[in-house]
Order: structure tokens, then sequence, then C-alpha cells
């Protein structure tokens, strides 16, 4: 059976989420932290849990307010023949356009067979599960037994029952039909045989306090049929069908290294349900190298029997997936959307190779598009200087900072990433309109992305140079020669009329020189990557407390990025 459409509403981070899935057998869900993909698969998994004793509370209602119930509602297709039937849930059967995205309350030939079960829960935290249609909104009770035909199976941080028999687990349903309570029963019986086999010796000592427990009991009138004696009680001992676990020789699996637990819970789901599962996979990264993360992904994308929903925030799933397992998910005081990567409109290889480069900006919520390395490193520098003094850094703001590589991609990008409803900002130099040109500035800002782009069309190195008090004009050609290595002064001197002289530190201010430093350290690549762009900054950071230096261009672009950071 798979899943066609997820909704739910009040429960836990989620006020509402209406989601109609395309076709597909695997969703990973990304987005940035407490968007609330964990409740969705925690959502699922209740929907369709396969006991009666669901324990709920008032932190699963959303923001605690118990005058708001839970409901949950997942609608199935890919239906088994025994659901369908007139005397199970064949009067509730509803009809789904797949192209459309779109249920139809009536069944229809040309429409697949789906049934809505609906999860509801309100302030007395009494589950009720029914499955319901626009024709019977009240609908009728989804048995526990049909619950567990949909194999529903949740692979999170503390999965070792799943490595038992225990009711409802995958090893159990990869057993035949065998009575496991009269098997243990029978261990239980056997463990007091032996026992009592050795009494002798092993229970020396406790018979000798149960003969004075007897002559006690005879002083206070206490009948005594036989005589009393240690021995093990059947129902004391408790042996249930989930303390029989999966074990490698005597030591049991459960001891497993949490990475591999979970790749063979994985391989078991897979293995053990012939009419297929649905199979919830939270944080599939945990515990897992990265080679192993490989082989999991292909494990998964090779099982055509299941479907599965993931979550992950590591940049090795995402460049494993392609563009069309990604769906980011996107959490607004609790209104919940989740859109998917490869949506009408994108340039997919262009989304695919910005998931393979930057995966970091996929899992944020909002995104800054630098031109290029520079700009990023000079951000990274600029958010260091920032909490130096005391500002909360951009990852507590969910910013990432992604390398356009290039002017003439920076729109594209913006736009993309807009599209997938991130905030969006742009970095960008004013140096070279046939890349990047006015008419691209004012398209992203009337799309609602603020631009921050140098003036006077000046690249970032010239803009600097341009601004910076001299003495750190200064430190920047000593940077970029005694450390980088680059010949500043025959560089620098290419670019200008005048005589200068060798040591650098003796130039004297003046306009045309510092055209001449900025032009040359943008041709030159003086500070072209990311470290070299992050070190330069922190070599000028002191300058921004300098007041004359606090208004220009460099300073001010800065400011406003950055109040955007804290405030979009």
């Amino acid at each position: 059976m798979k899943i066609r459409k997820i909704s739910i509403k009040n429960f836990r981070g989620v006020k509402e989420l209406d989601w109609s899935l395309p076709e597909a057998d695997i969703f990973c869900l990304i987005g940035k932290g407490d968007s609330s993909k964990s409740s969705i698969l925690e959502a699922i998994r209740y929907a369709f849990y396969p006991q009666w004793n669901l324990i709920l509370s008032d932190s699963d209602f959303y923001k605690c307010e118990i005058k708001n119930s839970i409901v949950i509602e997942i609608t199935i297709g890919d239906l088994m023949e025994d659901l369908c039937s007139l005397n199970k849930y064949g009067n509730y059967l509803r009809g789904w356009d797949g192209a459309a995205l779109k249920i139809m309350d009536e069944p229809d030939d040309h429409l697949e067979n789906v049934l809505t079960v609906q999860l509801t829960v309100e302030k007395d935290l009494e589950p009720k599960w029914n499955v319901v249609c626009d024709r019977s909104p009240e609908g009728i009770p989804f048995k526990k037994a049909d619950r567990n035909k949909v194999s529903v199976g949740l692979i999170g941080a503390y999965s070792e029952k799943q490595l038992s028999w225990a009711n409802g687990t995958a090893l159990a349903k990869l057993t035949e039909a065998q009575s496991l309570s009269e098997l243990l029963a029978h261990a239980s019986r056997t463990a007091r045989n032996s026992l009592d086999a050795n009494r002798s010796v092993s229970l020396k000592n406790f018979d000798a306090a149960a003969v004075k427990s007897q002559e006690m009991a005879k002083l206070l009138g206490v009948p005594v049929l036989d005589h009393y004696k240690a021995h093990l009680d059947l129902t004391s001992i408790n042996l249930k069908v989930g303390g029989l676990t999966l074990h490698d020789g005597d030591i049991p699996l459960r001891q497993l290294g949490l990475g591999s637990r979970r790749m063979l819970l994985c391989g078991i789901q897979k293995e053990g349900l012939e009419e297929g599962h649905i199979t919830l996979f939270d944080e599939v990264e945990f515990g897992l190298e990265p080679h192993r993360i490989t082989r999991l992904i292909k494990h998964i994308r090779e099982d055509k029997r299941g479907q599965y929903f993931l979550t992950t925030h590591s940049p090795i799933v995402l460049r494993e997936l392609t563009v069309k397992e990604l769906h980011i998910v996107h959490n607004k005081v609790g209104m919940v959307q989740i859109i998917s990567a490869a949506r009408e409109g994108l340039e997919e290889h262009e989304v695919q190779g910005k998931i393979r480069s930057s995966t970091d900006a996929f899992l944020a919520k909002k995104v800054v598009v630098c031109e290029g390395a520079t700009e990023v490193g000079f951000l990274r520098g600029f958010d260091d200087y920032q909490v130096e003094n005391d500002k909360d850094p951009l990852s507590f703001h969910g910013v990432a900072l992604l390398d356009a590589r290039g002017a003439s991609k920076v729109k594209a990008l913006a736009k993309a990433f807009k599209s997938l409803c991130y905030d969006v900002s742009v970095l960008a130099d004013s140096d070279a309109e046939e890349q990047f040109s006015p008419a691209d500035e004012a398209e992203l800002i009337s799309l609602g992305i603020p631009v921050h782009a140098w003036s006077e069309k000046l690249s970032l190195e010239e803009r600097a140079f341009h601004d910076l008090p001299w003495d750190y004009v200064l430190i920047s050609l000593k940077y970029a020669q005694e450390d980088l290595g680059f010949p500043v002064h025959n560089q620098v001197q290419s670019k200008f009329d005048e005589s200068l002289a060798k040591d650098i530190g003796t130039w004297k201010e003046n306009t045309e020189l510092r055209t001449a430093i900025g032009v040359s350290a943008n041709k030159f690549k003086w500070f072209k990557d990311t470290t070299r762009g992050d070190l330069w900054f922190k070599l000028i950071s002191p300058a921004f407390q300098d007041a004359e230096f606090a208004r220009s261009n460099l300073a001010l672009e800065l400011g406003k990025l950055w109040e955007w950071s804290e405030h979009a």
C-alpha cells in the first residue's frame, strides 16, 4: 500500500499541513531544524499504529492546546483486495486522480481506489481510528488488525524492540505462524524443572529460609499443605513474546552499533512483508559512515515494494538522492508546507548540481546567494565579528551562504530558492552588468529578494579598498604580499601611472592609488576563495569600530544584510 495524501491538524509542531504526494517511492524531507519533519513521520506511524494502547499526552497537541483536537488523515492507495470488500471498507472507497493530485469522494474506473484513515484525539487523550469519506464524515472504525496490515514501520534512534518478536514488529511478520506464547510458556516450565533438579546445591540457602518460614507459619496457625520451598513463580518470570530477540550466537543484536542496527531493520522490513510496506526512517544518517549511507540509499532505491519516508540533516544523504526525491519542509507558525525540489519551472540540472555542491543551503531556512567565494568568505568573517560583538550568529537565524560561482548564475539561483519558499537575499558585485545587470537586480527585488550590491559599479575588492581606512589598506596589501605570496608591488604598479616605492608600507593615500589597488586585487584574485576572504575580513574587522567607515557603502550594505538575516 502507498500513501497518496497527508493531512495533519494540531499535532505537535504542526498546526496545519495538507500534502498531496506525487507518484514516488522515496520521499526525503529536508529543511531547517524544528520544521516538524519528525512529527510528520510520527503522525503517519500513529495513524496506522498496530496496537490499541497508543499513549498520548497534552504535549502532543499543538502548543499543548487540548481544546483543539488532533486530526490526522492519511489517504492510502494500492490497496489490498481485503480492505476493498463490502464487508470491510468498500462503501468508503474514494478516487485518487494521480495526475491532478486530487481526491474525488466517489470512486471511478479511471481513478485509483483509495481509503482515508482518520485518527482523532480529543482532550480525553483517547485515540479513535476511523475510515472516513465526505459521504460519511463520521466513518467506521479502522480495526487494529487492518492497521497492522498497512505495515508501517518506524526506524528511529531507539529501535531495539524491532529486533524482537514483539507484536507488530517486522520480525514477527517475517515469522511463519506459530504459537510463540506456548513456546515461551514451555521455556518457563523448563527453567523451573532445571532449577528443581539441582535444588540441593543451587537452592540450599533459600530452602533453609523457607523451612524457617514454614515453622513460623505453623506457630501462627497458617496452614501448610506440603512443605515450604523456594521455587520459580511462572507468572513472575513473565517471559513474553518481546523477550524473544534476534541474537548473533549468544550476543543480542540489540547490542549492535546504532547504524548497523538501523540498516538491519531496514532490510528486515523489506524482506518480511509480502504485501509491501511503508518505512519511516528518521535521521537516516545516524550512526552511518558515508560508504554505508551510499549502500543504504541504494538498497532503498532497489526496493520496489516499499514506500519510504526519510528525514535527514546530512549533506551526504542529499548528494545520494535526486531532486525528485527531495521535499522541502517549511514551518511558519505551525503552518507547514512541503514543496518538491523538482517543482515545475525549475531547471532540474541546476538544482541537482547545487544539491551536490552546496547542500547546506537546502538544509537552512534562509539563503544568501553570494556571487563568489570571496563574498562567502567575507561574510563568514563578518559573522565572526558580529558574534564577538554579542550578536547571534547567522546559524542561529537559519542562514546559509551559497556560492553562485559567477555573477551570471546569481539571478537564476535566487529565483529557484525563492520558488522553493526559502527566504533569499543576494550579495553581488555591480561591476559586470552583462552578467548581473540593474534589470536583473530590479527583477529580484520585485520578487521580494533583497539585493546588496556595491555602489558605483564596483567589485567587492574595489569597494573595500575605496572605503577602508588607509591603515587597513596597508594591512591588506601586506597580507596579500607576505602571507599569500602575490607580487603586490608589480601588480598594482601595472594599474597605476605614477612610480611606486618597493616598500608598500610607505605608500601614501590617494584616490587613484586606492582604485589601482582594488582593480589589482580583483583581477589577480588576491582573495578569491572562501578561506582567504574570511582571513582578509578578520584583518580589517577593527575598522568597523571607526565612525567614518561605519557610514561607508561597504559597511552600510553589510549592515542591511545582517538586519535582513535577523528579521526576515
